[in-house]
Formats: structure tokens, sequence, C-alpha cells
């Protein structure tokens, strides 16, 4: 707490505030007294008034009502002579000493009366004079010690309407509104099949059900669409926080958080998107754990933007600058797709122990800062997808009663199109039945290569005018897991259902090799874009313009994860994206892009895909 100049000054506002009953001089500076003489007016002396009311009445004779009033004016004068001068003994008390360099006030020493000034005429009132340099200095110190100490409790600061403690706390979130139009070439095949639902729905009986197929002629214009978010951070301590986000969504898939607004006027679902702690045991080491963003520097060709990530990450960066420019950060994480299920074969006694589905990836980023802010950033990131392929069961005789199979938990847990799929289960008919008898055979699918994803990626970045940048970036994706041979590696039986050639018997495991279907699967994937304006233009005039190349083999990396906008999700697919943005307010702006693709193996299929958004955040 800030040292008082004048500690006297406390003790002379208390006395100068008392009540003016004590009626005593000055205080502090020089005692000026007004007399005013009071003649017949009522006193304020309660025994004068007494006296008076027993003469008056003939109770006591006027002389001897004189000689009362007289000695009790005298003793009330007497006892405020005596008040006075206790006040100002008490004020010079708190005076400080000249020999600290702080001369004595004499305002205030010369505030007590001297003891042989004349009494003042009976109902004198005597008024103190306080100089207005003192009663400046009391206001102003009591103003200090009060904001000192309320800052100091955290009640109240300089500058702030809420204590410090709320500084722990930091709610965000954006509200997204979309009008999408998909469209359709008529020259697309009417005979895809929509994996995503036959994966959703489990076994398909190939016998006995319909299989369902993808719309691919019929565009649908102008769908409206709303994408809501709200995040909440919360400070536990300098190396400790909580993060929690809600966001809205059609369903619980792992990309997209997007929810068609025509639905009959039902309520919407909320999801937890995220949840999370972060801790940062240095200033260059953070570490995530739990449901998170995506930790890595990556484009939607591997991960979706609304994507987020279970289980544990790492981010350390080179404490000092190498060479004065160059910055290092390496990533890597490790993240539980499927723990399986806990009581498998449901139905038999002895169960078996399903293998786990992992994700595990590693990243080295490096940013090169370069002579007239130009920027390069380059990094090489490599994600292990673990037992994530289909594999073939052992015979299933279902006829029996079982309704498992031992391969059933390699099943993916979701697809969205373009990966190589094959059947995995070897069902074993009823010998007991005639051979012309059609017996039902559910099926279930099972991703037919591994996946292990090399993604190398490199951005430059130049200064242009009025903090607008211009951009070039290239990425490519390579799948070292990827092996043709593995299409045929269960025969006939376990053959891929799609990402076949033309020509041939239509089998592309044909036991005769020379009538094979060509199986022409890929393990490329690369995308080149240009940008140019700001690259997240949040303030009004701001904007920006780019343009992206996409080329995804059907197998270069996990059709799960990638973006769910471009060629309406998955890999398998080529194709440019066109767009524009531009602040209108600050925290608001508009958006339109223009998605084409076409397949790049298998039946065709074009989808166009026009997007206008409008977004706002807080």
């Amino acid at each position: 707490m800030r040292a008082n100049r004048f500690p006297w000054t406390r003790t002379a506002l208390m006395l100068v505030g008392l009540p003016s009953g004590l009626v005593l001089g000055s205080a502090c500076g020089h005692a000026q007294a007004a007399t005013v003489p009071v003649a017949q007016a009522p006193s304020s002396n309660a025994m004068v008034n007494l006296v008076r009311l027993l003469v008056a009445q003939g109770t006591i004779s006027k002389d001897n009502g004189d000689a009362l009033i007289a000695e009790a004016t005298r003793e009330a004068e007497q006892a405020v002579i005596a008040q006075q001068q206790a006040a100002s003994a008490a004020v010079r008390a708190a005076l400080p000493s000249p020999a600290f360099g702080n001369p004595a006030p004499t305002a205030v020493a010369s505030a007590a009366p001297a003891p042989n000034l004349p009494a003042p005429a009976p109902g004198t009132i005597r008024v103190p004079y306080v100089p207005e340099s003192v009663r400046t200095q009391i206001r102003d110190e009591l103003r200090a010690d009060i904001m000192q100490q309320a800052k100091a409790e955290g009640w109240a600061s300089p500058g702030k309407a809420a204590p410090d403690w709320t500084e722990r706390f930091k709610l965000s979130g954006d509200v997204r509104l979309r009008s999408q139009s998909n469209l359709f070439s008529r020259f697309n095949s009417t005979q895809i099949p929509n994996f995503k639902a036959i994966v959703a729905s489990g076994p398909l009986d190939l016998i006995n059900s319909q299989i369902p197929l993808l719309n691919t002629t019929e565009s649908r214009y102008n769908q409206l669409q709303l994408r809501m978010r709200l995040g909440l951070d919360a400070k536990i301590n300098d190396h400790l926080k909580f993060g929690l986000q809600l966001a809205t969504g059609n369903d619980a898939s792992p990309n997209g958080t997007n929810v068609n607004l025509a639905g009959g006027a039902f309520k919407r679902a909320i999801y937890l998107q995220n949840a999370f702690f972060e801790a940062k045991p240095t200033s260059n080491w953070t570490i995530w754990g739990g449901r998170f963003n995506n930790p890595f520097w990556t484009t939607e060709s591997l991960y979706d933007v609304d994507l987020a990530f279970d289980g544990v990450a790492t981010e350390l960066k080179l404490p000092q600058r190498m060479f004065g420019r160059l910055d290092w950060t390496l990533r890597g994480g490790a993240f539980p797709l499927d723990f399986g299920s806990q009581n498998f074969p449901e139905t038999a006694n002895t169960k078996s122990v399903s293998a786990q589905k992992w994700l595990f990836a590693a990243q080295l980023q490096g940013d090169l800062h370069l002579p007239g802010k130009v920027e390069f950033t380059g990094a090489v990131g490599y994600h292990h997808f673990a037992n994530v392929s289909g594999r073939a069961s052992a015979p299933c005789a279902l006829y029996l009663g079982a309704t498992q199979c031992s391969s059933d938990p390699t099943s993916p847990f979701y697809v969205q199109k373009g990966n190589t799929l094959s059947f995995i289960r070897r069902i074993v008919l009823d010998p007991s039945l005639p051979s012309t008898t059609v017996q039902s055979q559910p099926q279930l699918l099972g991703l037919t290569q591994k996946f292990h994803v090399l993604d190398i990626r490199g951005q430059v970045s130049v200064p242009l005018f009025d903090e607008n940048r211009f951009s070039l970036s290239a990425e490519y994706m390579y799948n070292l897991g990827f092996r043709r041979s593995r299409a045929c590696r269960y025969g006939l039986a376990g053959e891929p259902v799609n990402n076949g050639g033309s020509g041939g018997s239509g089998n592309i495991c044909d036991t005769d090799l020379t009538k094979r279907t060509p199986y022409i699967g890929g393990k490329h994937g690369y995308e080149l874009t240009a940008e140019i304006g700001r690259h997240d233009p949040w303030n009004a005039g701001e904007w920006r313009a780019f343009g992206t190349w996409r080329y995804l083999q059907s197998d270069v990396t996990l059709d799960a994860f990638a973006g769910d906008d471009f060629h309406l999700g998955g890999t398998n697919a080529r194709g440019f994206i066109l767009g524009a943005q531009l602040g209108l307010f600050k925290n608001m702006n508009v958006q339109a892009r223009w998605y084409s693709a076409n397949e790049i193996a298998g039946d065709p299929l074009a989808i166009d895909v026009v997007m206008f958004d409008i977004n706002a955040r807080f």
C-alpha cells in the first residue's frame, strides 16, 4: 500500500466530521470564529430552557433564575474550551516532524484557541475553517487508498467491470447460414451403390435384399443449412486449461457440423464437439488430452475441417530461432478409433478379443522467415491407421444359428465413398438343402487396403499491399500401405466390389487371369492452391480469393476422414475449387464457393457443389 505523505489528514478529517454538538474550534488552519449573538431565541442548552420555564411559571424568582443560567452557561463554555484544547493536542500529535522534511502546517498548528481568549457570548457557535488544499489532499488520499484496497482484494479494479477471476473464462462461438446446391451430371451412372448406407446398416443380404443406390442424377437446389458452435476455455492455472465446444450436426458422423433447416420444424441436436485439457509445461511445449481440434498442419484432402481427434497429442517448438530465420515444430499423437466390442461374439460362450483400431501420427514443420516479410512453411507427416483394413472370416455357418462371423469387428466404423471395399464373410451354405435352393447370405464389407499415409506440404507467402498477401501451396500424399496384390488376396469370394475398370469378365479376381477386369484403385493424391488477400477476412472491407486443383485416388487416405464438400465427400475424385470471401463488418463475412469434381476410377460420377455462406463469430 502507498505510504501516506500526511498521516495527520485522516485524524483531522475525523475531528472535522464529528457532530457539531462539540462546537470545537479549528482542528486545521487558522481558527476564525464568527460570533452570532442570540437574544431571546430558545437556547440550545436544555438547562437554560428549563430555568426560564420555571421562572415563567413563578416557581423560582427571576434573580435566582438568572444566577442559575449564568452558572450553567459558564460551565458549558468551560467544557467547550476543554474539548477544543484536547482536539488541538490530538492534531498536533499527529503532525509530521519537520525533521523528516515535512514542515508542520502552521494553519493547523494555530487552530487551537489561546487559553486567554475572552469567553464567547452565550449561544455563540464557532465554525472551523479547513483550507481547500487540505480538503483536496484528504479526498485524493482516501480515494487512492480505497481503490488500492479494492484492486488488491479483487472486487474492483480501475477500468474493469468485473473481478479478475472472471478473466479465467473465455466464451467464443460462431454461426453460419448456408445455401447449398448439389448439381449432378445427366451422364452419371445410376448403378453406384451407397456404401455409406450399406456399412451403417450392418449385414446386407445379397440374395433377399435390394442394394441401396446413390442419387446421381437428381440435382438439389438451395438447401438451407445452419452451423452453430459454442466454446468455453477455462484457465485452471498458469500451465493448464480446460476447453469445451458444442456444435450442431445432422448426425454423429466424424465430419460435418451442418444441420438441415428443412426438418418439419423439429428441434435440432447439439453434440459434444470438443472437451479437452491443454497443458503447457513450458512456453514451447503443449500437450492435449481428450477430444480436440486437428493438431496437424493439413488440408481437407486428408482431414475434414470439422474433424475432432480423440486421444492425446503434443507439440514441441524449438525454443530459439535457428540462424535468426528458421523455426521448427514437432507434433505427434495417438488417437483411438475403435476399441472393438467387449462382448464378441454376443451369442457364444467363448469370447474373443478383436484388434483395436488406432491412428498414430507425427509431423515435423519448418517455418522460414525471409527478408521482405516473405514466409515459407514446409511439413512432412506420417499418419498410420492401424488395424482398419478388413480380414476374411473363418468359415461361418450362419445356418446353424450363428449371428456373427469371426471377422465382423474388422468392418469399418464409417465410410463416405472412394476406398476400395471387399466382402469379408466366408459364409458356409447349408449342405442339407438342394443346390438349387437360394440361401440367405448376409455380408459385411471391409476396407481392402491398408492406410499408412505420407503427407508432404509446402507453402510460400509474399506481401502485396494493405496487408494483403499472395500465397501458393502444394500438398502430396502417398499411401505406403497400398498393395495392388491385396485386391485378390482372398480370391474371388473376397474380391473388391468397386474401383474396377472396363473389360474382362467383370470380376477383378477372376480365376482365369486372362478374363480379369483390371483393378484401378490408386495410392496417390495432390493438391495445388493459390490465394490472394487476407487469409481470414473478419473486418469490413477485407477480402480474399482462392483457387484449388485437387486429385485424390481411391485409396490415398481413409475416405471416412476426408473433406465432405468436394465431390460430396471421400476420395476417388479430381477437380477444382473456386471461392471468394468478403468482410462486411467486424466479425462478419460472406463467402461463395464452387466445387467441381469427377470420379477417377469406376462408373462416371460428376458432381458440382455451389455454396453461399453468411458467417458471424464472437
